[in-house]
């Protein structure tokens, strides 16, 4: 299994590290957007990861494992929570997760950091599919407390 996020040329770690420091580079417009997404939904993995945080792709099993989890948890709240806390954008994120899928479909036609931004950020949705169950399966995010019971698998 490769550590790489999708097709994009970064690991996991290379890309946390890169675009945490494109935060200052990329301050306004559709980047800055993407950055924040991309830093938001590793915040997500982290929380879903548990202890040890989203520093690599999990192995077959290990991720079969943590899919296993999602799905139970998922199942478990058919209706969204009173307090509204099932949103469909991470926290400091401008954009909804749909709107993220295209703005990384546009960044991946750009050239230099902006390519493999995009690639990045599609390689995060790809990742979560996976964990939600396959292809465009990630479409909402898992309540605090449902983060909590994924985590302590």
């Amino acid at each position: 299994m490769t550590d790489r996020l999708g097709s994009s040329a970064w690991s996991v770690s290379e890309a946390r590290s890169v675009v945490a420091q494109l935060r200052h580079v990329a301050t306004t417009g559709p980047e800055y957007d993407a950055v924040e997404l991309f830093l938001a939904l590793c915040d997500y993995l982290d929380q879903l990861h548990g202890s040890l945080g989203f520093d690599r792709i999990l192995p077959e099993a290990e991720r079969s494992a943590l899919i296993q989890v999602v799905r139970r948890v998922r199942g478990r709240s058919a209706v969204p929570d009173a307090d509204g806390e099932r949103l469909v954008q991470p926290v400091n994120a401008a954009v909804t997760l749909a709107q993220g899928r295209v703005l990384a479909a546009q960044l991946e036609s750009a050239d230099g950091w902006q390519r493999e931004l995009g690639l990045a950020l599609k390689g995060l949705f790809t990742y979560l599919d996976q964990l939600y169950g396959g292809p465009g399966a990630f479409t909402e995010l898992l309540t605090s407390a449902e983060r909590e019971r994924v985590a302590s698998r």
